[in-house]
């Protein structure tokens, strides 16, 4: 795996999408890496692994595919136990609750005070 800055990958673009082909290489923009990933089809979805660690570890039976929910495939919507708990609580209006906007810390404190 190749390491590069933003300054080398702005002077040798071309360099490094052509290496991005063979080998892996991520670009370190301050303390984070953004990685070059070269495909052929633009809506292909790549998954970290640890995305795919937590996937399985929801018991095969209650497994989805999340990105048919969200776009992000957060890990939520891949148990079926929760979507069916959203959907029971989006069409029942006896479960649906007042949702209160939070706008700074001090009221953020509050709420949290009174759970």
């Amino acid at each position: 795996m190749k390491v590069i800055t933003t300054r080398e990958i702005r002077s040798e673009t071309k360099l490094y999408f052509e290496l991005a082909e063979k080998e892996r290489v991520a670009v370190k923009r301050g303390k984070k890496f953004v990685n070059l990933i070269v495909s052929d089809e633009p809506d292909r979805v790549f998954l970290d692994e640890n995305w795919v660690k937590g996937f399985m570890e929801i018991p095969a039976e209650h497994r989805i595919n999340p990105f048919e929910i969200s776009p992000s495939g957060d890990l939520y919507y891949a148990d079926k136990r929760n979507v069916e708990r959203l959907k029971e609580a989006i069409s029942d209006p006896e479960q649906r609750k007042v949702v209160k906007t939070v706008k700074n810390k001090a009221e953020l404190q509050t709420f949290l005070e009174s759970l």
